[in-house]
């Protein structure tokens, strides 16, 4: 109950304060840089998510999945990203860190077919920063371009196992959010003069108040006692997102002093972003394989091989005229995966494994066009993956770390534009109760 505790009142912070960071340039177009499938275990297999069925794993990416947790686990779940990038563009280098809570969010099996989950994640995130210098024959000038904020999403989604029999499951699912949060990109321009910090600032803000939501379904079939064959999907109907573009102009005496602030010009419109439909396919092969023997006893080992394509709409909005450089294009992802664990009878078996023998070991890979374009060439992201699974067993339960590691580039074509060259780590810690201390057990007398 002291988890339970612990994450209400966490969620009940980060409801009031919830701010993601990225350092991705790109992020100046829409509504920023998408937040989707950051998690260490996700991001391990090549980004695959859809297709991972595990009763250790809240995957809240597709909502039919929530009862595959085992009855009476309830599961709470937190993840923390970090990246650091390094752009070039001709001769011109820089590098980029950024770091974020990645989501948080608590899953449980009500009932024998049903799951519920509900938590926070990030939809999108801007964040940048650009300084350029000049000289006008008779001052000096700075121009810095910022960009900041986030996009959150809290979610409530439930799972229905239509068909749900031992060796054959079919479910369905959904996820019903509410999409907050404010996107800027600001240009200031000052003076570079001793003594002097007179200058100019432009800011324009979508402020995100939007109902929005996901459909989720898998298929799951046993083929005799050692193959299991899993397809998934997700689909995301056409959506209107609503808000508000803020247009602010300031100039001031002390750019870094708002009481200087001076307002030139300042509107505010309702304004409606429509979201095209987006498609995602997945397929899950387990087998579990045959016995090791180590001496006094047997591992039982599984190897799981993942492949996903993802189709993601475009994005636009009614604001012809108001909002500059918005337009997001449809892109595509492929994804492929493997993970292997030497023993899935972990906790009736914990006390003769060893320590290489505990860890789940993921790999991945995957390659993907993005949203943005430059001179009409889209972006594209590569990038290899691997991870671990580490299960916390001292209460005898299904708690674990997940470390994924990702090395990638962006480009948006072989020699032209901004090149990126990254490196990302993402953690997701699991919390489980202990097998003696379940929470929403349901007790009986006899």
């Amino acid at each position: 109950m002291k988890i339970l505790f612990s994450f209400l009142s966490f969620f009940l912070s980060v409801l009031t304060w919830s701010q993601s960071t990225t350092n991705e340039p790109a992020s100046f177009y829409g509504l920023g840089e998408s937040a989707a499938h950051n998690h260490g275990i996700f991001d391990a297999l090549g980004k695959n998510s859809i297709n991972i069925f595990d009763s250790t794993v809240l995957n809240f990416y597709n909502p039919s999945t929530y009862n595959t947790l085992a009855k009476g686990n309830t599961l709470y779940s937190y993840g923390i990203q970090s990246r650091l990038s390094n752009y070039s563009e001709q001769s011109k280098t820089q590098l980029g860190f950024s770091g974020m809570l990645d989501h948080i969010a608590i899953g449980m099996r009500i009932k024998k077919q049903m799951g519920l989950a509900f938590g926070l994640k990030p939809y999108s995130s801007r964040g940048y920063k650009i300084v350029d210098k000049s000289y006008t024959g008779f001052d000096s000038l700075a121009y810095i371009y910022k960009g900041t904020g986030a996009i959150q999403d809290l979610f409530v989604g439930y799972s229905y196992g239509i068909v749900y029999r031992p060796k054959t499951k079919l479910s369905i699912g959904g996820n019903a959010s509410y999409l907050f949060g404010t996107v800027a990109n600001e240009r200031q321009s000052l003076l570079i003069a001793s003594g002097s910090n007179q200058g100019g600032l432009n800011r324009n803000s979508m402020i995100i108040r939007s109902f929005h939501y996901e459909l989720g379904a898998y298929f799951q079939q046993k083929i005799g006692e050692n193959h299991t064959v899993s397809l998934s999907a997700v689909y995301l109907p056409n959506q209107k997102i609503t808000g508000y573009y803020q247009d602010e102009f300031y100039t001031a005496s002390n750019i870094n002093t708002l009481s200087t602030y001076d307002t030139i010009a300042f509107s505010r419109s309702r304004i409606h972003i429509s979201n095209s439909s987006s498609l995602q396919l997945g397929l899950n092969y387990s087998i579990l394989l045959p016995g090791l023997k180590r001496q006094t006893r047997v591992l039982h080992p599984k190897i799981t091989l993942l492949a996903s394509y993802s189709q993601f709409g475009s994005m636009g909005h009614d604001a012809i005229g108001l909002v500059p450089d918005f337009g997001m294009t449809s892109f595509s992802r492929m994804s492929f995966g493997m993970s292997f664990s030497p023993e899935t009878k972990m906790l009736e078996n914990i006390a003769t494994l060893k320590g290489l023998e505990k860890i789940t070991y993921r790999a991945g890979y995957f390659t993907q066009s993005l949203p943005y374009t430059k001179n009409g060439i889209q972006y594209q992201e590569t990038a290899v993956t691997f991870g671990l699974g580490l299960p916390i067993l001292a209460q005898m339960s299904a708690s674990s770390v997940n470390f994924g590691f990702t090395l990638g580039k962006r480009t948006s074509n072989q020699n032209t534009g901004i090149q990126e060259q990254f490196a990302g780590l993402n953690i997701s810690l699991i919390l489980a109760p202990s097998n003696f201390e379940k929470w929403f057990r349901q007790r009986k007398l006899d």
